[in-house]
């Protein structure tokens, strides 16, 4: 995790200079950047511990529906009012997500058994949620772009700081493979923010966050296409039902 965030900073410091988009950080941004890497991380660090305790039948598709909490944290606090058509888009479309989340026949059996990380995904959902809801806010106020350069430049400070309390090292069987990945997680990481802020200020926050959560989708059209997965019947009836979502959405938008 510290990797990915100080790549991802790095790499996204190094793109605004870049372009000549390098924002004037303020103190004023600096509670708004606490709040937002606060949530991040919290729900980062509950989410992976979920995933690790298991079952990731049911903490996947819990830690998958912060859409919700997002889209009503934005709707009650942020005042945005949604056409019938919008609410019928953004429902459909995390239906979508949930089914696309999760195997339903792994889900059953799993049920049966305790469920020691659901806890851990369900404040992974609510952390997820309120960040989409803190950034939207952000964004209205401040300059976005600013603030996610704030937010990751005390997470970075934040993770390091996790790392030397918990004593963690980098694994000595850690090579090329591993850093690849962790700079790539840190690039598309960032990438998802940077677009996210651009969408909310382009439109709707609760229809950007409700994008935002079809991510699922990717996954599992790479797992059929690229390895050769087989899916759990509600899974491919849940990326119908997301496309259906998301068609939904753009008509009515």
């Amino acid at each position: 995790m510290l990797g990915m965030q100080l790549t991802g900073t790095v790499l996204y410091a190094v793109a605004l200079a870049a372009t000549g988009r390098f924002p004037v950080l303020s103190f004023e941004q600096l509670p708004l950047g606490l709040v937002l890497a606060a949530l991040g991380l919290a729900g980062l660090l509950c989410f992976y511990k979920a995933l690790a305790l298991g079952p990731i039948a049911i903490v996947s598709p819990i830690g998958g529906a912060y859409v919700a909490v997002a889209v009503i944290l934005v709707v009650v606090f942020l005042g945005e009012r949604l056409t019938p058509g919008q609410t019928l888009g953004i429902t459909v479309t995390t239906v979508g997500i949930l089914m696309t989340g999760t195997d339903g026949r792994s889900l059953a059996a799993a049920l049966s058994r305790p469920k020691p990380g659901v806890w851990l995904a369900l404040a992974a959902m609510l952390t997820f949620g309120g960040w989409a809801a803190v950034m939207a806010y952000a964004t209205r106020t401040q300059d976005g772009l600013a603030m996610i350069l704030m937010q990751r430049i005390i997470s970075v400070a934040i993770s390091f700081a996790i790392v030397l309390v918990l004593r963690r090292t980098m694994s000595p069987r850690a090579g090329l493979a591993a850093a690849g990945v962790v700079l790539a997680s840190g690039l598309f990481d960032t990438l998802a923010n940077v677009l996210y802020v651009l969408g909310v200020q382009a439109g709707f926050a609760s229809i950007v966050a409700t994008g935002s959560g079809v991510y699922p989708i990717i996954p599992a059209l790479l797992g059929i296409t690229l390895l050769g997965e087989r899916l759990a019947p509600n899974q491919y009836l849940g990326v119908v039902v997301l496309l259906a979502g998301l068609v939904t959405l753009g008509l009515a938008g």
